[in-house]
């Protein structure tokens, strides 16, 4: 899940990188999230990263508050 979330926030790095005249491919997203996932792991996973996520079944999604008022 981390991995797909670095991958989707990577589309938008162009505007980020300075020197980056194109924006990533999405192998080249997936590769850096990839990099990524496996140096957090690296240091031990503190994150827990290898569980798999809780089940959301039943529970209602909701947003976190907004901040900002």
């Amino acid at each position: 899940m981390l991995r797909f979330a670095i991958a989707f926030a990577l589309i938008g790095a162009r505007k980020l990188v300075r020197g980056l005249r194109q924006g990533l491919s999405e192998e080249e997203r997936y590769r850096v999230a990839d990099d990524v996932v496996y140096r957090l792991e690296k240091h031990g996973d503190v994150w827990r990263l290898s569980e798999d996520l809780p089940s959301t079944r039943g529970k209602g999604f909701s947003t976190p508050p907004n901040d900002k008022s």
